[in-house]
Parts: structure tokens; sequence; C-alpha cells
């Protein structure tokens, strides 16, 4: 993994932060802003979500960036938008600025190092897959991207119809770093609409394609990915 010079008082501590301990995952990352992997049946789906939704110049944040290859996906298919990366692992953010920036021309402060929770700034589309489904819980994050998005939230998850906090040994990470627990929970389909239509957003589901809306097995574990698009009601 690159050694980082990005640091950032909300960046996640290497002690416990899986992300930074999977070197089989790093550089399946690292192939994918190469565009040397195939593309993920949920970026494509994520970008085919938007390109029927977004102008031209609308802003997009990646929340949850990882190497922000998602990018890759949007410029496919011809989606308009001023994109920025956000991930609270500075290993991954190095990595988009290494790989991402001179491949896609972008400056590096497209991508920034830190929580979802804590954002600060408003966006017109805010996309996070896969994201939620590995913190504590989705509730100060959800909040913050609905407080922030001017337009759409763009939303999968592990979703059922109860709460399930799943926290366990990861034994795909690193040799000697298996002992790091990894969240891996169900959230409450109709509370997370639910959240969101309080907070003035209109909420269509849109079919996973990856899973069928079914189940798939996760390091073992099974998810329930749906996806949700959020519209800002005006």
């Amino acid at each position: 993994m690159p050694s980082s010079e990005v640091t950032h008082t909300s960046a996640a501590n290497p002690l416990w932060n899986p992300w930074c301990n999977d070197r089989g995952t790093f550089e399946l990352y690292r192939r994918r802003c190469r565009e040397e992997a195939e593309e993920m049946t949920c970026a494509g789906q994520a970008a085919e979500i938007l390109a029927e939704r977004v102008g031209p110049g609308e802003t997009l944040l990646d929340a949850g960036c990882g190497g922000g290859y998602y990018l890759h996906a949007l410029r496919r298919r011809g989606v308009p938008v001023e994109y920025h990366g956000l991930d609270f692992t500075p290993e991954m953010i190095a990595l988009a600025r290494e790989e991402m920036c001179p491949r896609a021309g972008l400056a590096r402060e497209r991508f920034t190092v830190g929580t979802i929770e804590g954002l600060d700034q408003d966006y017109d589309n805010i996309l996070c897959f896969n994201v939620l489904t590995n913190c504590p819980h989705y509730g100060l994050a959800l909040e913050a991207m609905l407080a922030h998005a001017r337009r759409r939230v763009v939303l999968r998850e592990s979703l059922g119809d109860d709460l399930v906090i799943r926290y366990t040994p990861d034994p795909y990470l690193d040799e000697g770093k298996r002992h790091i627990r990894v969240y891996h929970n169900i959230y409450p389909l109709a509370e997370i609409v639910s959240l969101m239509e309080e907070r003035g957003f209109q909420v269509t589901q849109v079919p996973d394609r990856r899973s069928g809306d079914g189940v798939e097995m996760v390091v073992d574990l099974p998810h329930y990915w749906r996806i949700l698009v959020a519209e800002r009601s005006i």
C-alpha cells in the first residue's frame, strides 16, 4: 500500500480499520482504478440510475469512495457530474489520488479524507454504495447525507425487516490482522425509508441487479442488498 501523506483528524486508525489491512482487496481496487478489472455490477447500475436523473454540471459526492473507480462507470455512460470522493481511510484516498487523478484529469483535492457524518458541504447528488452496512450504525451518516444533498441520495446497503448488528472478525484480512472485527449489519428498510421521507425526500426502490433483491454471501455472511433513490421534494 502507498505510504500516504494524507492525514486528517477524522481518519480511520489502522489498528482497527480493516480496509488498510487487506492487501488483496486493496490491489483489486488498484486494478479497478486502472481499468484492469471487470466493472462492478453495482457501479454500472449506480451510473445508469444517475444518468437518468442528473443534469450537466451537477456535483456528486461518492461517500465512501474507496479508490474512486465508480468515476469510470459514470464517464463510460456520459453522466455529466462534477465528481468528488470522500473516504475515512487515508490509504484509499492516497490510492485515488495516485491512480484516478492522473487518469481522470482531476485535481488531488477532489478526494478528501473524512467521515460521512462529518459532512459540512452541500452536493447536488450523494452516492453511497456498500458503505453504511460496514459502519457501527447508519443513523448519523444517513442524516448527514440527507442534510447535505440538494437533489438526491442514491443508497445501496444490506436492508431487511429488522435491525441486525454483526461485529465479527474477518478471516479474509492479511495474516496477523484477522483479529480485527468488521461490521456487517442489516438495517430495517422501512425505518430508513421513513427517515428519508421525514427529511423531505420521495423514495423509490430500484431492484438490485447483482443480487436480484435476493441474498448474497459476503465474507460468509448473508447480505440483502437493496437500492433506494431518495429525491428531494421541491
